[in-house]
């Protein structure tokens, strides 16, 4: 039996908050290494994303280790800690204006304030204080619009679906593989009922809902998702109530970036957010070690498992970019079988979207319509992206079923009101001379014409020549039938 006194003396968390620091410290090198050319990014449009493919998860996680990284410096013991702590903040203070992430702004602040309060760093709030911070919160938020306004937009309307997509299945969930295809069928919805919304322009394919407690609502239900915030919640009250106010202030900088963003699709989040758990445990008082060291082995557990997970999700798609080169050609029975084994040895817990994108068109292109149908409905069921019910719509078109490829070119349009191809591909059904129909050509016609793109594309020109034509074709023909009429 050993006290709560005794434990507390061994400060278990500073080894911790010690190796959140040297993992910051090496993102913030290799963030460095690729601003000056050192390193490779790994996203082409982007210079520096650390181990991320994106600037934005970059600056998060950067914002999520700033206020453990504050507390040692404040602290004025000079030890090894104290060192690498200001040597992290300086580094990531400098580059994260360069990575642009907003949310991991908002996130380092807060956090910082929460870490530099329990140092005692901020005295009482006067009276105009609160007023202040109000004033300036706002001002804050009215820079991170004016900056990227249609993100801002964007992030709105996801979080509006997001509930719409939550209420679906309240209790249960979609399951975590399933949460982009609820959120398009919601975005769906949607815009069948307001196509002429504000957020028309802005609406894109969304992977993820950029807010992971509505992402753990979708997938698992309500009752996880308050179990997610309770225990990031109870974790930062016993990091704080055991003076451990940098993972208080972590934690705090974790949840805001949740609020905003989607870090639980990486690794590094997940292991840095589940050390600062088990650090915030370590402080809590208790009667016995062994309770502290069960909590402690299931928090990292559980971590473990996640990470393993997201991992395998990665290796997954890498596998995947590795044999796309089968479906470039026309289809062979060997390749078919070859790709159903990858089909079925996946489908237990979830396909990616891209493979049943890429299978679904090639046997497409290789005239298994049905088939193709059956993978594209799959990818309907994981994935946002209206072009798996465009093709599914053009299966139906070359099976001769016009009823159900309208029925899919029209919710194609309502996923995405701002995209050309499925107004074309609606045109193109409806100037069909025997099954087609005129009057709707003419109203699609008008719609795909006066659509404005978010780029004004060669392809969109291409489709726009084409419509002209049919139009021409369809009124010939109608002139031909007036004729024959009379």
């Amino acid at each position: 039996m050993v006290s709560c006194k005794a434990i507390s003396r061994l400060k278990v968390w500073e080894p911790v908050a010690l190796v959140l620091l040297v993992m910051g410290v090496w993102e913030c090198g290799l963030g460095w290494a690729q601003l000056f050319g050192i390193a490779h990014s790994r996203h082409a449009l982007y210079p520096a994303t650390g181990t991320f493919y994106n600037p934005g998860p970059f600056c998060g996680f950067l914002a999520m280790i700033l206020p453990a990284a504050l507390q040692y410096i404040i602290s004025p013991r000079q030890r090894l800690i104290h060192w690498v702590a200001l040597a992290y903040f300086i580094t990531a203070v400098a580059i994260m204006p360069v990575l642009m992430g907003r949310t991991g702004w908002i996130a380092a602040v807060a956090g910082c304030l929460v870490a530099a309060a329990g140092c005692g760093k901020i005295r009482r709030p006067r009276r105009w204080m609160l007023p202040a911070i109000a004033v300036a919160s706002a001002a804050g938020v009215g820079v991170m619009l004016y900056l990227k306004p249609a993100s801002a937009l964007g992030r709105l309307l996801l979080w509006r679906i997001g509930v719409d997509a939550l209420m679906e299945h309240p209790l249960t969930g979609v399951g975590w593989h399933h949460v982009a295809g609820a959120l398009g069928q919601a975005q769906e919805a949607y815009f069948h009922y307001r196509p002429y919304s504000v957020f028309a322009g802005v609406a894109g394919s969304p992977d993820y809902a950029f807010n992971e407690f509505l992402q753990i609502g979708i997938a698992f239900g309500i009752p996880s998702m308050l179990l997610f915030a309770a225990a990031i919640a109870l974790a930062a009250v016993a990091a704080w109530r055991g003076q451990a106010f940098g993972i208080a202030g972590g934690l705090t900088a974790f949840a805001t970036v949740c609020l905003a963003s989607y870090p639980l699709q990486f690794p590094e989040f997940i292991a840095a957010a589940g050390l600062m758990m088990i650090g915030a445990v370590t402080v809590v008082p208790c009667r016995c070690l062994q309770i502290n060291v069960g909590v402690c082995m299931l928090l990292l557990s559980f971590s473990v498992w996640v990470c393993l997970c997201r991992v395998n999700d990665a290796e997954h798609n890498e596998t995947w970019n590795r044999m796309r080169y089968m479906c470039g050609t026309r289809l062979d029975k060997r390749v078919i079988n070859e790709l159903d084994s990858l089909y079925a040895t996946t489908a237990s817990y979830g396909c990616s979207a891209r493979f049943l994108f890429d299978y679904g068109k090639a046997l497409r292109g290789s005239g298994l319509y049905e088939k193709s149908t059956v993978i594209l409905r799959r990818g309907v069921e994981v994935s946002s992206d209206p072009m798996f019910l465009n093709l599914i719509g053009r299966n139906y078109q070359d099976l001769g079923r016009p009823d159900s490829a309208e029925h899919y070119y029209l919710r194609a349009i309502d996923r995405l009101p701002g995209r050309m191809y499925p107004y074309y591909l609606l045109a193109t059904l409806y100037a069909d001379p025997v099954a087609g129909d005129p009057d709707r050509f003419g109203c699609v016609y008008k719609k795909a014409m006066t659509l404005e793109p978010k780029v004004m594309s060669p392809a969109i020109r291409d489709m726009r020549r084409e419509l002209d034509a049919l139009r021409d074709s369809v009124r010939s023909h109608r002139r031909e039938r007036a004729a024959e009429g009379r």
